[in-house]
């Protein structure tokens, strides 16, 4: 994100506001993690693969994970209104790919693709009843990319466990996306607030890696 805690310019252009360092050092978190979380908002507006470039890992990961066993993380992708389509980036690829709805569609998928149903609240995907069953499918390092929205929601809600941060030393202005939505009149007093355990350069990004010291 940029120095002013900005993710996407107001027309949502992202890449890249962090440097080549930064995004190769995400790929080390990405193959380290059971699955990789993300929203079809963010599958709509970037249209990324979310899957992991080996040859741009460290060698300390790439001696843990031998190239003939290595495999990408399942990407999980909340979709309550079916927008994800056969001809997005992700499902081209390999891999295993979770499409989290309400109910699922009629389109022919490939075969590394699974409609997984979930019930509702509010008319949106139940969050604790898919971190219930992410759970007993043993998925439980999750690494997770998305929009405001998505971590607005996920931080307020206290369901994460570390933050980390690209800060790269650029200005968007105050028209541009933020890093998260939290819709709550917020005081001072009881604001979300974090405790830093890791500050290093990556090129020149600053990553941040924080743990929740509170909830709200």
């Amino acid at each position: 994100m940029s120095i002013d805690g900005r993710i996407a310019t107001k027309n949502g252009e992202s890449k890249w506001i962090t440097s080549k360092y930064a995004r190769q050092d995400v790929q080390v978190f990405r193959a380290k993690s059971s699955a990789i979380l993300s929203s079809s908002s963010t599958i709509i507006t970037d249209n990324p693969l979310l899957n992991i470039r080996y040859q741009e890992l460290d060698d300390k990961t790439l001696s843990i994970i031998p190239k003939k066993i290595f495999q990408n993380p399942i990407r999980i992708i909340l979709d309550s209104q079916n927008r994800v389509q056969p001809f997005h980036k992700i499902i081209q690829t390999k891999g295993d790919i979770w499409l989290i709805r309400l109910k699922r569609d009629q389109n022919i998928w490939p075969k590394n693709i699974k409609q997984i149903i979930i019930e509702e609240h509010q008319k949106k995907i139940n969050i604790n009843a898919l971190l219930k069953f992410l759970g007993e499918s043993k998925i439980n390092n999750i690494w997770i990319e998305a929009g405001s929205q998505l971590s607005g929601f996920l931080l307020k809600n206290n369901l994460i466990d570390e933050l980390i941060i690209y800060v790269a030393p650029k200005l968007l202005g105050h028209e541009s996306k933020p890093l998260c939505i939290i819709h709550k009149n917020l005081k001072l007093s009881n604001s979300l607030q974090f405790e830093f355990q890791d500050i290093r350069q990556i090129g020149p990004d600053i990553r941040l890696i924080l743990s929740p010291k509170n909830s709200i």
